[in-house]
């Protein structure tokens, strides 16, 4: 790529005041349940949320599509969350603490997997090898995955995963595709949409870009320890959703279907 100059920058570059934007307009994440509505799940089928957190997600599939859910995850907090959330809406939940690498259910007894901000966290190999486990044949896994990019530096990549306890190797499309297709999941889609909802939060004022990036410069102004873990998490947190709008992170959504 040749060096702009500055007459081409000022006199043309930024001349046009009418330039054309040319991604169409962002999906927000209303957009992931439209993907799993139009995979059609039917009545009666379980789902098996891992990483559920508070079980909202959970709650909402199974009130919208008539399922039932078991809903796992490994933080005891969040089990709390999950069981008072469950009970307050009469949901056909079970809340279970468990987390995808070890999960306490049945062989080939689930028809859905809802896989969330989880495989960046947890050892691919184990955890595809239980979804494959779990799941029917012909069952369906459903993630959301925040991936890395070339644009993340080494450095910036060690200081965000470290201090969000991401393992690395997850993070990389074509390891967890790999891991998949080595656990017996077949592909059926893959949309990258970089940072498509942090756009859509912007538009629709759910997020502030401006409020993380302050965050962060008043921890460095004040002096504040990036090598205290509680520090570190609380600056990676506020980086999180400026990376995905930086292109230094592509969050990515998958679909696979069980061939056992």
């Amino acid at each position: 790529m040749s060096k702009t100059s500055v007459e081409k920058l000022y006199g043309d570059f930024w001349a046009d005041e009418d330039r054309d934007v040319v991604a169409p307009a962002p999906r927000g994440t209303e957009w992931l349940f439209d993907v799993f509505s139009e995979l059609g799940p039917h009545a009666g089928q379980l789902l098996i949320d891992v990483g559920a957190r508070d079980a909202k997600h959970a709650v909402r599939l199974v009130q919208e599509h008539d399922l039932r859910a078991i809903a796992l995850d490994p933080v005891a907090r969040h089990v709390d969350l999950a069981r008072r959330a469950v009970a307050e809406a009469g949901a056909d939940v079970d809340v279970v603490q468990a987390g995808i690498e070890d999960m306490p259910i049945d062989d080939g007894v689930a028809d859905w997997i809802w896989c969330r901000d989880v495989l960046v966290h947890v050892d691919l190999a184990r955890g595809f090898a239980e979804c494959a486990r779990v799941l029917r044949a012909g069952g369906h896994l459903l993630a959301y995955v925040t991936c890395s990019t070339s644009r993340l530096e080494p450095r910036e990549a060690a200081w965000l995963f470290d201090a969000l306890a991401i393992v690395p190797e997850s993070t990389d499309p074509q390891v967890i595709e790999t891991r998949a297709a080595d656990a017996g999941l077949v592909l059926r889609s893959k949309t990258e949409l970089g940072g498509e909802w942090r756009e859509r939060m912007l538009a629709d004022g759910t997020w502030s870009a401006n409020d993380d990036l302050a965050e962060l410069s008043r921890l460095r102004r004040s002096g504040a320890d990036f090598g205290d873990p509680r520090v570190a998490a609380q600056a990676a947190g506020a980086a999180w959703g400026i990376y995905q709008l930086l292109g230094k992170t592509c969050p990515t959504v998958y679909v696979w279907t069980s061939s056992t």
